[in-house]
């Protein structure tokens, strides 16, 4: 008999060890880095949790305690791509870590990529509304890292400046010799920088891809 071991945040709600609320659980699985995976065929992008990341009496009463971490995601199997998730608390990108991650078909990559393509991608939560209504606030955006002082073409970026890391959008001239830094909220300034004060204070640290993950937390 095949015995579950993922559950989703509903089913996992008011069980032993966990919250009455499945917002609460999301927040937990966050917080505590649970192994997760998405699930496919509902609307909008949707978690379940597996088993082994639960809470010694949660596994108890689930009768699966001493359950093995989920194959797929320790081998990452040729269909699925594991995606590191950063949060943006950090003052400067070396500083940050990532705080928990996900496994995701690669059929929802916005193209096929190469193993190299691969291994530059990670996630990020958007830090602040600048970017509203296009990303919002805590919503999780894919990014491919990019060298810092690479020729930009007009997108949108994740950059560290000195306030921070933030998103913004890029729009070079077509000499490449000033870049427009961009927010699509209408609440705050652009500014356009020759390209060398752009480098001076400005980090490249990837490019958002045109999929975006809905806020997990």
């Amino acid at each position: 008999m095949m015995i579950k071991e993922w559950f989703t945040a509903a089913e996992l709600a008011g069980k032993i060890g966990m919250p009455a609320r499945a917002t609460n659980v999301t927040r937990k699985a966050k917080s505590q880095n649970w192994e997760y995976r998405q699930i496919t065929g509902l609307r909008g992008v949707n978690f379940e949790y597996h088993a082994s990341s639960l809470p010694q009496e949660t596994q108890e009463a689930l009768g699966l305690e001493g359950v093995s971490k989920p194959i797929q995601a320790e081998k990452n199997d040729s269909g699925m791509v594991t995606i590191q998730i950063y949060s943006a608390k950090a003052k400067t990108w070396s500083k940050a870590k990532p705080e928990a991650h996900m496994v995701l078909p690669k059929g929802y990559l916005p193209k096929p990529l190469s193993e190299q393509e691969l291994s530059n991608l990670f996630a990020l939560e958007a830090p602040d509304s600048t970017m509203q209504p296009t990303i919002n606030v805590g919503e999780v955006v894919l990014v491919s890292r990019v060298a810092n002082k690479t020729a930009i073409s007009t997108g949108v970026f994740v950059i560290e400046t000195n306030m921070g890391i933030t998103i913004k959008r890029l729009k070079p001239n077509l000499a490449g010799t000033e870049i427009k830094v961009c927010c699509d909220s209408d609440k705050f300034d652009d500014e356009t920088l020759k390209r060398e004060d752009f480098d001076k204070s400005i980090r490249l640290v990837g490019k958002v891809t045109k999929s975006f993950l809905k806020e997990i937390s």
